[in-house]
């Protein structure tokens, strides 16, 4: 326990050197779960505005929505708390941790969790909040979906709000394909946006299928899994 806290006042005391931190509290599945957060995200998007031109974050619009909870993060962790779709000991991957809530939770049920996303920061919240709330922080990796690993495979993959921009969707398909093992699934969060309903056109016409797994205010989860 002693090397958790210390765990934890260090990742805190390093994001607090480049953020303003705050603290959300949400009801998961009956749980009060607390999540560290960025206080003022809006500042972050204000910030890019000014930013250099030729910098990394402008050229590729590396948009910081990561720092965000989003209601898709909110209802898939209700899920995952409330129902058995993983065991302890499973191997699991987020896509697009963000904040790290999802993998935090799949934390709580034991599994082998990595939490995954583009922005390095966004790993560090992701290590904090599983410390905080299940005393373990996620394996993380820095990806990015049009390059994934093809040497690594996970009984099931996470994502929780993805499908955003038009541009990820192909890479993040190809991303199922590199990273999920063979007979895995996908579980995965949308808030049901006019935006995202081409996504699933593209997953079956790239030999996917997909079912509801519930549906409820401000989003749907889904299981996604490969037509063999």
């Amino acid at each position: 326990m002693i090397s958790v806290q210390k765990e934890i006042y260090a990742l805190k005391r390093e994001l607090a050197a480049r953020y303003q931190l705050g603290e959300e509290h949400h009801n998961i599945c009956g749980r009060k779960i607390g999540v560290t957060c960025v206080e003022d995200a809006e500042a972050l998007f204000d910030k890019l505005t000014v930013a250099d031109p030729d910098s990394l974050e402008v050229q590729d619009e590396r948009l910081p929505y990561w720092a965000t909870l989003w209601d898709s993060a909110l209802i898939l962790s209700d899920v995952l708390l409330a129902d058995n779709l993983i065991a302890p000991g499973d191997s699991v991957l987020e896509l697009g941790c963000g904040l790290g809530l999802v993998s935090s939770i799949a934390c709580l049920k034991r599994a082998r969790v990595t939490a995954t996303d583009y922005q390095p920061d966004a790993l560090k919240f992701a290590q904090l909040n599983g410390l905080q709330i299940a005393g373990v922080a996620p394996q993380t990796m820095l990806i990015d979906w049009r390059s994934p690993p093809q040497d690594q495979h996970y009984a099931t993959l996470l994502g929780a709000d993805l499908v955003y921009e038009p541009r990820f969707f192909d890479p993040l398909i190809a991303t199922f394909d590199a990273l999920l093992a063979p007979g895995g699934r996908v579980l995965f969060s949308e808030p049901n946006r006019i935006l995202g309903r081409p996504f699933f056109d593209r997953l079956q016409d790239a030999g996917w299928a997909f079912s509801i797994i519930t549906e409820r205010e401000g989003g749907t989860v889904y299981e996604i899994v490969r037509c063999d």
